[in-house]
């Protein structure tokens, strides 16, 4: 599903743009009646004057009161931060309870993807070895644009997001591989894999009381979301999560 179909659902209310980049996605959001504030690292050269912008690094605390938004957009901006929790506590700080986050990040967890990850450490491999010479995107020791140097997976982006207060998570995309869906005969396989994972770790927990046991709703919503057309085929992820109520 494309970000502007996912918000064309949702009430129009206050946004935050994080990373804003090129504030493509802030002048969409804008012409659909939603009311914008874009940040990103950069100004943009092309942002229309009267758009309330703000130049800060997201790896920092961002300069905005608590509970300032009903939204907050992060649109393939965070595999590129050092302080990935950092920053989700903050997007947690801004939003007001019940708020969303939609937050995009490529998709390590499509099929080919996880192939290219097991022979070279890359989604993609095309892309070459992540290295310290090719993969940041700018010299200034200041601000430090990275590459896609901290990529992470369903998993992970899971596991920060409820520890950061998201609750209801739901996960899609915008647009698949060829290649993941010709290899769709792997999925038993992962299924199987997977609830083997589960079903030892039940076991182990029984053995070692220090071992808090699986919780059956939460492993069915790992497996539910991962085993989804939109992670196994998918090449981006979106995970749009709700600001939970302290």
């Amino acid at each position: 599903m494309r970000i502007d179909g996912l918000f064309g659902a949702m009430k129009p209310g206050r946004v935050l743009d994080v990373p804003a980049g090129g504030a493509v996605q802030s002048r969409a959001l804008s012409q659909m009646g939603y009311r914008v504030v874009s940040v990103d690292l950069f100004t943009a050269s092309n942002r229309e004057p009267s758009a309330a912008w703000i130049c800060a690094d997201a790896n920092q605390v961002l300069p905005i009161r608590d509970a300032t938004f009903d939204y907050v957009l992060s649109r393939e901006g965070i595999e590129h931060l050092e302080d990935q929790m950092g920053f989700l506590r903050s997007c947690a700080r801004v939003l007001r309870p019940g708020g969303k986050i939609v937050l995009t990040t490529p998709n390590l967890m499509h099929l080919s993807a996880r192939a290219s990850e097991f022979l070279t450490g890359q989604r993609n491999l095309r892309r070459g070895l992540m290295n310290e010479v090719q993969t940041p995107r700018s010299r200034n020791p200041a601000r430090i644009y990275h590459g896609h140097a901290f990529m992470l997976d369903y998993y992970r982006a899971r596991y920060m997001l409820r520890l950061a207060g998201f609750d209801r998570l739901e996960v899609y995309t915008d647009r698949f591989s060829p290649t993941s869906v010709a290899m769709s005969p792997m999925v038993p396989l992962l299924w199987l894999a997977m609830k083997f994972s589960a079903a030892a770790s039940a076991r182990t927990s029984r053995l070692r009381p220090d071992h808090r046991p699986p919780r059956d709703d939460v492993t069915r919503e790992i497996i539910g979301h991962v085993l989804s057309s939109a992670l196994l085929y998918g090449k981006r992820m979106i995970i749009v999560a709700e600001r939970v109520a302290s």
